[in-house]
C-alpha cells in the first residue's frame, strides 16, 4: 500500500514538472496532426485489436475448442477435378447427374474452405488479426459451418433449394476479394510478412477462390440447363455455359472504350486519346469467362493508356500515339501483345510490378482509393442464429426471378455479382497498384502467362497468353483448393 502511494506521488510530480499530459486511454497515439476528438474515436476501437473483436460473431473464447471439426475437414484434402470432368456432366444431362453434381459440391466446399481457414489460422497474429483478413476469416468460417451441416441431396427439389443457397453464397462472398487486396496492402505497410510469403499467401487465396466459384457456378449452370431443356445434347467440345465464346478483337474494343471513358476527367479530349489498333488474327474467338477476360485486358490497357497520356499528353496537341494489340492465334493458345509508347519502366522496377508487397506510401493511396470505388461491396451479409449457428439467408422466389433473365430458374449465373466487373469499370483516378500481380495469377490459373518487356524512354510490350480451354480443360487447376 505504501509503495503504491509513493508511486502515485512520483507520477504526480512527473506530470506536473514536465510537458507531458496525463495518461489517458488514447495517450499512446503520438501523431500531432490528430485532434483529441479523433484520438478518442480511435481509442474506442482498441478492444477490436485483441483476439476477440466485438464485431465478430465467430471469434470468441470458445472458438479454439470448436476447431477440432475444422481440423478433420482440412485433413481430408480436395478431390482432384478438372474443368472437363465438371463440364462432362453437361453433355447429356440426367436427373442423377444433377443430384451427383450437387452432392459433389456439397462435400467439396467445406473441405476447400477448411483448408483456407487453416492457412489463415497459421499466419502470424498481427496478420490474421488485420481487420480485412479477419473479415475473410469470418466469412469463410461462416460458410464452412453452414455447408458442412447440409444433408445429402436426393431429389431435384432439394437441389433447387441447394442452388438458392449456393447463389446466395456467391453474392455474400463478393466482398472477400476487395478485403483480401486491402489486407495485403496493410500487411505491406506494416511489414508484418516477408514479401515472398505475402505473394504466396495472396496467390493461394486467389487461386482457391477461383476454383470454388468455378465449381459452384458450373453446378448452377448445369441445373439451369436441365430445367430449361433436360434432353438437350451438347457438342463434344462443350465446357460449360459459364464460358462464353469470345471474339478477342471485339472484347478488346469494349474494354478500351470503358477505360477511355473513365479517363475523361483526366484527359477531356477523347478524340485525341490513343487509338486502339488491332492487327494479326483479328477474327480469333475462344471460350473464356468474360469477367476474367475483361479484367485481364482492362488492367493492361489501363496502364498503357495512362503511360501514353502522361508521356505525350502535355507535349503535343495532336493525336497521341496509338496502342497496338497483336493477336496470335495458335492451336492450343492465344497470345496478345499490347504495345505502347508510354515511356517504359526502369529495369530496376520491372521485377517489383508482379508483387503484392508495395511501397507503404503507394499502399496507403491504394487503400484510400478502394473505399471510393462505386458499387464495390465491402460489407458482409453474414447472419447467425441467437445460438451462434451460421445461416445462409436466401431471397424469396419472386425476388430471385426479378434478378434473372430466365423465367424458370432462380439462380442464373449470368446475373451474378462480380467484383472483377467493379474493378474493371472503376473511375480511372482510383489506382490500386495491384492490377498486374492479380492479372498474373488469373492468367496463370487458366494455364496462361503474363509478361512485360520494357524499353525505358520509349514504351512497353505486354504479352498475355491464354490457353484455349477446350484443349487444356483436363488439366485446369480446379484441385488448387
Amino acid at each position: 500500500m505504501i509503495r503504491a502511494r509513493n508511486f502515485q506521488r512520483c507520477a504526480i510530480r512527473f506530470t506536473s514538472s514536465s510537458n507531458y499530459s496525463p495518461i489517458t486511454s488514447h495517450s499512446y497515439i503520438y501523431q500531432d496532426f490528430l485532434s483529441k476528438s479523433s484520438k478518442e474515436e480511435i481509442a474506442k476501437h482498441l478492444e477490436n485489436l485483441g483476439p476477440f473483436p466485438t464485431y465478430s460473431s465467430i471469434l470468441n473464447p470458445q472458438h479454439f475448442y470448436q476447431n477440432e471439426i475444422l481440423m478433420e475437414f482440412s485433413k481430408k484434402g480436395p478431390h482432384p477435378v478438372s474443368l472437363r470432368q465438371l463440364a462432362g456432366y453437361g453433355n447429356k444431362l440426367t436427373k442423377q447427374k444433377i443430384i451427383n453434381s450437387a452432392n459433389f459440391v456439397r462435400i467439396e466446399l467445406p473441405i476447400r474452405l477448411a483448408m483456407r481457414i487453416r492457412d489463415l489460422q497459421t499466419l502470424p497474429f498481427g496478420v490474421v488479426n488485420n481487420f480485412h483478413l479477419a473479415q475473410i476469416y469470418e466469412s469463410y468460417y461462416h460458410s464452412f459451418n453452414a455447408f458442412r451441416k447440409i444433408p445429402a441431396i436426393s431429389t431435384l427439389q432439394e437441389n433447387d433449394k441447394f442452388c438458392e443457397t449456393l447463389s446466395t453464397m456467391l453474392d455474400d462472398h463478393v466482398f472477400n476479394l476487395p478485403h483480401l487486396m486491402m489486407g495485403g496492402l496493410e500487411v505491406s505497410i506494416l511489414r508484418n510478412l516477408p514479401q515472398q510469403e505475402l505473394d504466396q499467401f495472396m496467390s493461394s487465396m486467389i487461386r482457391s477462390r477461383i476454383s470454388r466459384r468455378v465449381i459452384v457456378e458450373e453446378h448452377l449452370s448445369l441445373s439451369e440447363n436441365y430445367k430449361r431443356d433436360p434432353y438437350a445434347t451438347k457438342p463434344p467440345h462443350y465446357i460449360g455455359e459459364i464460358f462464353q465464346n469470345c471474339n478477342a478483337a471485339e472484347h478488346f474494343r469494349i474494354v478500351a472504350d470503358v477505360i477511355k471513358n473513365s479517363m475523361l476527367d483526366r484527359y477531356a479530349d477523347i478524340d485525341k486519346m490513343p487509338d486502339l489498333e488491332i492487327e494479326g488474327d483479328t477474327s480469333t474467338s475462344f471460350p473464356f469467362m468474360v469477367p476474367h477476360l475483361h479484367y485481364l485486358i482492362g488492367e493492361i490497357l489501363r496502364n498503357s493508356f495512362e503511360a501514353t497520356i502522361q508521356t505525350h499528353g502535355t507535349m503535343t496537341s495532336k493525336k497521341l500515339p496509338p496502342i497496338t494489340v497483336t493477336i496470335i492465334n495458335l492451336k492450343r493458345e492465344v497470345t496478345f501483345r499490347i504495345s505502347d509508347r508510354g515511356g517504359g519502366i526502369g529495369h530496376d522496377k520491372l521485377k517489383g510490378i508482379w508483387s503484392f508487397g508495395k511501397n507503404p506510401e503507394l499502399a496507403r493511396k491504394s487503400l484510400s482509393n478502394f473505399h471510393r470505388i462505386p458499387g464495390l461491396q465491402l460489407y458482409s451479409n453474414l447472419k447467425v442464429t441467437p445460438a451462434g449457428s451460421s445461416i445462409v439467408n436466401t431471397p424469396d422466389s419472386a425476388g430471385l426471378l426479378n434478378q434473372t433473365s430466365l423465367s424458370d430458374t432462380e439462380h442464373s449465373t449470368e446475373t451474378k455479382k462480380s467484383t472483377l466487373e467493379n474493378l474493371t469499370t472503376r473511375p480511372f483516378e482510383y489506382k490500386l497498384g495491384l492490377g498486374l500481380p492479380m492479372s498474373k495469377i488469373y492468367a496463370d490459373y487458366w494455364n496462361g502467362d503474363l509478361t512485360m518487356n520494357s524499353l525505358e524512354g520509349y514504351g512497353s510490350d505486354t504479352s498475355l497468353t491464354l490457353s484455349k480451354l477446350g484443349f487444356h480443360s483436363n488439366v485446369n487447376q480446379l484441385d488448387r483448393a
